[in-house]
């Protein structure tokens, strides 16, 4: 089969167009990819191997790349999964938020700030970039294609609050906004010791991307302690 020919056969996510059309094919990939997940969640790097995640699911190597042929598809399926699960996380914490669009995107950004809080996601993300560095040269395309998820979600509240921006201009602060949050994702772990400094940062941080948000100076903004 030529390289075209392959690329007809795949879908979404890596998976081969039409095997997961099935309901039993899709809660089959579905599982797999959850798999792969748990592995980055738990195990380091290096264990990452399409065996050990045919392994762990329990089942054979060709079975898994049935659904994802290549690490590539995995891995890109992965971070699809990525933006599904934010985006109905979004939607819960949002089911009972007010509907003011200040309020959603402050809900948003504060059930943020617990999800960088956790270890299992710190781990997850650190090593999810890892790997997708590693399978393209460390271009960045893969990276790039994860936080475009992450920045579509907030260029939506952005607009919300200011629909008469340029498309430009809401990009780029959805832009500011996900690379605040993930860099301090890194460095969150720095204040493991010290709840006290870890809600100040943490609310630091939703203040900083409100300003950014909204184009204003942040008004009063909590100071970390030293």
């Amino acid at each position: 089969m030529d390289n075209q020919s392959q690329l007809k056969t795949r879908g979404q996510g890596g998976t081969k167009r039409g095997t997961a059309i099935r309901r039993s094919g899709r809660i089959t990939a579905q599982r797999l990819v959850h798999t792969a997940r748990d592995m980055l969640t738990t195990e380091n790097l290096e264990r990452f191997t399409m065996r050990a995640v045919a392994d762990r699911a329990g089942v054979g190597l060709a079975n898994l790349q049935y659904y994802f042929p290549t690490r590539k598809d995995l891995a890109r399926a992965l971070y699809l999964d990525v933006g599904e699960r934010y985006e109905a996380a979004y939607a819960a914490c949002l089911a009972t938020a007010p509907e003011e669009p200040l309020a959603r995107l402050t809900a948003v950004l504060r059930w943020n700030m617990e999800d960088i809080s956790q270890r299992s996601t710190q781990r997850f993300f650190i090593q999810l970039w890892a790997l997708l560095g590693s399978l393209d040269d460390f271009e960045g395309d893969y990276i790039r294609e994860l936080y475009a998820i992450d920045i579509s979600q907030l260029s939506a509240h952005i607009r919300a609050l200011h629909p008469e921006l340029s498309a430009i201009e809401i990009r780029q602060r959805a832009t500011l906004i996900a690379a605040l949050t993930e860099g301090l994702l890194l460095l969150i772990r720095d204040t493991d010791n010290d709840t006290g400094r870890r809600q100040a940062l943490l609310e630091a941080c939703v203040q900083t991307a409100l300003a950014i948000a909204t184009g204003t100076a942040a008004t009063n903004p909590t100071q970390e302690s030293a």
